[in-house]
C-alpha cells in the first residue's frame, strides 16, 4: 500500500477579499410575484435547505428548495399538508432528504412540529415531538446526526428532545436535567433565531422571562446563564453565539419599534451593551461562520439606509460590507438581503431578492476557497479534510466532507509523541469535530490523518 505524507500550506487572506467569490442561484421558488429568501440551512459544502417568503408583503407561501451540489442546481417543494398552518418559522436540515419546521397555525394559536423524509414531498407531524401539551418553539442541528428540538415548557420545565440519528427518533430529555420555568408564565420565541448551536455540542434557546438555556452536551443537559442579559424581552428575541462563553443576545421591543442588544464573553455572568463601533450593524438575521473564533454574517433587507449584508470578525463589534458590484451592490448601493447561513469562513449563502427580476428566487452564494486565517485543506480518500484556524487560540476544528463513505483517522500527538486524541470522522455524515486546546500548554501539535490510502501530516500551533 502506497502512503504519501503532504505537507500544509497555511494562507491568511480576510473574509473581506471577497468581490469575486460571490455568484448568484436560482432556488425555483414559486408562490408569489416576488420570493425571497428567509431561512438558509446549510448541511455541508453541498446540501442546503432555503425556504421562502412572499416578497411583497413577508407572508409564508408555504415553498422550500433543497440542494445537493452547492447550489448548482435547486429542487423546489412545497409544505404538503400545512393546510391551516399560515407561518413557517424554523427550518432546520439534518441531510438531503430530512427536514424538519416549525408551523403555527395563528388561528388556533398552536405550534407544532413538522418532518420530512422523502426531500420536502410529503410533510407529518412526529408524534413524540407534539405529545402531550407541546407549543413547538424550535429544531437545530450540530451536524448530520445530532440535534435538538424545544417547545415551551410543561409541568414547570421546557420540553427538549435530542437526537443521534439526524432526527428519524428522538430521547425525551428527563426534567431533572432541565432547570424549571421561572414562572407559569415563561415560554419559548418561535422565530427562526431564538435558538442556536455551536459545533462541539453547545446549543442556546431564549426565552420571554429574558433567560438564556444552554448545554455543551449536545442537549443531555441544561443550565440557565448566571445572569439575564434583559429582565424580560418586550416583543421578540434571538440569540446568537460563537462559544459557551460568547453570545449575543437581540430584544425587539414592539413600542419603540427597535432592537436592543447585548454580549457576554463570560457565558453569562456579565453583559454589556453591543453597539457597533463601526460599521452597519445589520439586525434581520446573523450567523456564526464555523471554525472561526469570532466571526459573525448579518442582514437587513428594511430600508435604503439599513440593507445589505456584513460581516464582523470581533464577535459584532465593528462590521464591514461585503462588496461585489455585479450582486451585491448593482446599482451602486446594497441590496436587500434575508436569509444567512455559513458552511465556513470559505462558502456560505444569503437569500435575497433578484431586483433585475431574472431570478425570482434568488440567493447569493459566497465561495471562496482560499478566505480565512490559517485553513489547512487536504485531499484524503477523495474527500476533503480541512483543519482550522491555524494557528489557534484554542478551538480547532477538523471536519470532512465528499463522496466517498471512508472512514478517516484523527491522531494529535503533542511533540513528546504522547497521544492527546484520536477519533473516527466519515464524510458522508459531512463530520466536523472540535477540540480545545487551551488548557494544554502553548506550542506545536502534530496531528496524523490516515485514510484508506492516504496518510497526512499536520503541524499544528496553539499560541
Amino acid at each position: 500500500m502506497r502512503k504519501s505524507v503532504l505537507f500544509f500550506i497555511a494562507v491568511f487572506i480576510s473574509l473581506g477579499l471577497n468581490a469575486q467569490y460571490w455568484s448568484q442561484q436560482n432556488t425555483n421558488m414559486t408562490g408569489a410575484t416576488y420570493v425571497g429568501v428567509d431561512q438558509v440551512s446549510v448541511v455541508d459544502s453541498n446540501i442546503v435547505w432555503v425556504n421562502g417568503m412572499n416578497g411583497a408583503g413577508g407572508a409564508f407561501i408555504k415553498a422550500h428548495a433543497r440542494t445537493n451540489d452547492g447550489g448548482a442546481t435547486w429542487e423546489a417543494g412545497t409544505y404538503n399538508g400545512f393546510d391551516t398552518y399560515t407561518k413557517a418559522c424554523v427550518l432546520a436540515a439534518s441531510d438531503y432528504n430530512n427536514a424538519f419546521c416549525v408551523a403555527i397555525d395563528t388561528a388556533a394559536s398552536t405550534a407544532s412540529f413538522w418532518q420530512t423524509t422523502d426531500g420536502g414531498a410529503n410533510w407529518t407531524m412526529p408524534a413524540i415531538l407534539n405529545g402531550g401539551s407541546t407549543f413547538a418553539d424550535g429544531v437545530y442541528f450540530w451536524d448530520s446526526n445530532k440535534g435538538f428540538a424545544y417547545g415551551d415548557p410543561v409541568s414547570s420545565e421546557f420540553d427538549i428532545y435530542t437526537t443521534t440519528n439526524g432526527g428519524a427518533s428522538w430521547d425525551d430529555v428527563p426534567g431533572a436535567n432541565i432547570p424549571d420555568a421561572a414562572s407559569s408564565s415563561e415560554y419559548g420565541y418561535d422565530g427562526s433565531n431564538c435558538g442556536c448551536v455551536v459545533p462541539g455540542g453547545i446549543g442556546f434557546f431564549l426565552t420571554n422571562a429574558g433567560n438564556i438555556y444552554k448545554t455543551i452536551d449536545y442537549g443531555a443537559t441544561w443550565s440557565k446563564t448566571p445572569a439575564k442579559p434583559f429582565t424580560a424581552i418586550a416583543s421578540s428575541g434571538v440569540v446568537y453565539a460563537s462559544s459557551e462563553n460568547y453570545i449575543i443576545v437581540g430584544s425587539y421591543n414592539s413600542t419603540s419599534q427597535g432592537w436592543e442588544w447585548q454580549y457576554t464573553t463570560d457565558g453569562g455572568t456579565t453583559w454589556a451593551l453591543c453597539a457597533a463601533a463601526s460599521g452597519a450593524f445589520y439586525e434581520y438575521q446573523m450567523c456564526y461562520v464555523p471554525g472561526t473564533t469570532n466571526t459573525f454574517v448579518a442582514t437587513s433587507p428594511f430600508s435604503s439606509t439599513i440593507v445589505g449584508v456584513g460581516y464582523s470578525e470581533d464577535g459584532g463589534l465593528n462590521w464591514t460590507d461585503f462588496q461585489d458590484a455585479t450582486y451585491l451592490q448593482p446599482g451602486g448601493s446594497n441590496i436587500q438581503c434575508l436569509g444567512v447561513d455559513f458552511y465556513d469562513i470559505t462558502m456560505g449563502w444569503v437569500g435575497n431578492y433578484d431586483q433585475a427580476g431574472s431570478i425570482n428566487s434568488s440567493i447569493l452564494k459566497y465561495d471562496n476557497p482560499n478566505a480565512g486565517a490559517g485553513i489547512n485543506t487536504y485531499s484524503v480518500n477523495g474527500n476533503d479534510f480541512r483543519v482550522y484556524p491555524n494557528p489557534s487560540n484554542g478551538q480547532v476544528y477538523f471536519a470532512v466532507n465528499g463522496p466517498n463513505n471512508d472512514n478517516v483517522v484523527l491522531n494529535v500527538y503533542d511533540v513528546t509523541g504522547n497521544l492527546i486524541f484520536t477519533i473516527t470522522l466519515n464524510a458522508l455524515n459531512s463530520s466536523v469535530y472540535s477540540y480545545d486546546f487551551s488548557g494544554l500548554s502553548k506550542g506545536v501539535y502534530v496531528a496524523k490523518i490516515s485514510g484508506k490510502n492516504t496518510s497526512v501530516v499536520h503541524k499544528l500551533t496553539i499560541q
